[in-house]
């Protein structure tokens, strides 16, 4: 059964903030729950599936002329940042702090790019 963002965004907010690891795993989740909405409003199925895509996406966003566009670039730079943290810099500290701007910015970006326009 195929997932979407959304379904990221709610395993994300249903995991217990008791642990580094759970906070961790959060802070990962809602970051793909923002990469995954905006690429579907913004990459199209026959976009290049070919490695780089996470910083493409939102270089392009930040690239844009359009002001909102360049908004959310910066958000999803920001939470991809906090998700390379939170996956890959296991000898640094990863705290709730980190967890609750993971999930302001990911409700953020989210309902910005689904926005009308």
């Amino acid at each position: 059964m195929p997932v979407d963002e959304k379904d990221f965004l709610a395993f994300a907010e249903s995991l217990p903030n008791d642990s580094e690891i759970n906070i961790r795993n959060a802070i990962s989740r809602f970051y793909y729950a923002s990469f995954h909405c905006c690429v579907k409003k913004y990459h199209s199925k026959n976009a290049s599936k070919v490695g780089g895509m996470h910083i493409k996406l939102s270089s392009s966003l930040i690239n844009s002329s359009n002001k909102n566009d360049k908004r959310i670039g910066y958000m999803l730079q920001q939470l991809h940042q906090l998700r390379v943290a939170a996956d890959y810099l296991i000898l640094d500290s990863i705290v709730e702090s980190d967890r609750i701007t993971s999930i302001k910015q990911t409700k953020a970006l989210i309902e910005l790019v689904e926005a009308p326009a």
